[in-house]
């Protein structure tokens, strides 16, 4: 069973040897087929006959299903290799949170309490000041003549 990764890149390497064709003008690549989907990932191949096929990371995969490696050469179709793949991830954690058994142990903090004496301001009374009029001439005895006379008395003062 062959393995792929999830959360990383994965290389799928093999060295190949052809017969009765060129491998100049060869290529390979890499179909993997799943529950609902098939990918192909296509590779090279050197003259010495090293393959190498890079594939991202499969996150669109789920599980397990069935992978092969094709070659064509000289319009000619080999299946010279196929697997069973499983999918996992390179990292993984595992978490296990146990609850405590004994008292749990509360945290006591000091406390401080301050009362704040808010100063009282004086307050002045403001001083009122009586000022003392001459008497006046109530609006209904006031008449044109005193109108005139009172004109002249400031007229005159200039």
């Amino acid at each position: 069973m062959y393995t792929l990764y999830s959360d990383k890149k994965n290389i799928f390497e093999c060295d190949i040897q052809l017969e009765g064709a060129s491998l100049s003008q060869a290529f390979a690549r890499v179909i993997i087929e799943g529950d609902d989907l098939n990918l192909v990932f296509n590779g090279t191949i050197t003259k010495e006959g090293n393959c190498k096929i890079e594939m991202p990371k499969l996150k669109i995969l789920e599980g397990s299903g069935n992978m092969k490696l094709e070659v064509i050469a000289d319009d000619m179709y080999f299946n010279p290799w196929e697997s069973n793949y499983e999918l996992k991830k390179s990292k993984s954690i595992r978490v296990e949170v146990k609850q405590p058994t004994q008292n749990v142990i509360t945290e006591t903090k000091a406390k401080v309490k301050v009362n704040v004496v808010k100063e009282q301001k004086e307050v002045k009374k403001p001083i009122k000041r009586v000022v003392k009029t001459k008497n006046t001439i109530k609006e209904s005895k006031f008449t044109k003549q005193d109108l005139k006379d009172l004109l002249l008395k400031l007229r005159s003062q200039d």
